[in-house]
């Protein structure tokens, strides 16, 4: 007797030319779960589809994904987070292509937010800019709680004039989503930029960002 095969191997195969033929008829747990079927072998996750969904919050939380979510595995997160990269190399690929991003603080975030938005940990991060407004490097320079994420100015300086920089965008993180600058991001941003002033170079803006939006301290005339 012909053995049956598994019911979702004609389910999946049914998920996948309904995206070939129209990928926004697929509902947001089916996409988790054909993306699933890449990484999961040999059984359903229709179920877990929906249940990373309930647990993260929705499709725009899918890069929150974690182990701690019932069964869920290292490979499963690890494929998102390869999936999340590839999203932050692409903006970043854009940004780069730009021919100046000095008034430009929605072209960062949308790298910044693969980079650090869905973060659990704040994050600080310097953008580091040539004489004509363009992308010489980027680096995380601290990481960890909001007392410890500040890098001392000085060093920041420091950090700008290794790398030939003109100007500096600062940004950090929010893990909370609360847009609102505390009072000590303030203060900590008009001590970067007076250290940078010092060796002629320009703080063009700080942005706060998580995964839904942004925060310009040059828009809100917090510079």
């Amino acid at each position: 007797m012909k053995k049956e095969k598994p019911h979702y191997l004609g389910h999946r195969k049914r998920l996948k030319e309904r995206f070939v033929n129209n990928p926004s008829s697929l509902a947001d747990y089916e996409i988790v779960e054909l993306l699933l079927g890449y990484v999961v072998r040999g059984k359903d996750v229709k179920p877990q589809a929906k249940n990373i969904l309930a647990h993260v919050g929705g499709i725009q939380n899918i890069f929150k994904i974690s182990d701690d979510i019932e069964g869920v595995g290292s490979e499963t997160v690890l494929f998102f987070n390869i999936i999340k990269d590839l999203f932050r190399r692409c903006e970043y690929s854009n940004l780069r292509e730009n021919e100046t991003i000095l008034n430009s603080p929605t072209a960062v975030f949308k790298f910044l937010k693969f980079e650090v938005g869905f973060d659990d940990v704040e994050k600080l991060i310097a953008v580091f800019l040539d004489s004509k407004g363009r992308i010489k490097e980027y680096k995380v320079l601290s990481s960890g709680s909001v007392n410890e994420s500040y890098f001392p100015p000085k060093e920041l300086a420091k950090q700008a004039l290794v790398r030939d920089a003109v100007a500096v965008i600062l940004a950090h993180n929010h893990p909370s989503g609360n847009l609102k600058p505390s009072q000590s991001d303030i203060r900590y941003t008009k001590n970067v930029k007076n250290a940078l002033e010092l060796v002629d170079i320009a703080l063009v803006d700080h942005i706060i960002v998580t995964k839904n939006g942004f925060l310009s301290f040059k828009q809100e005339e917090l510079l």
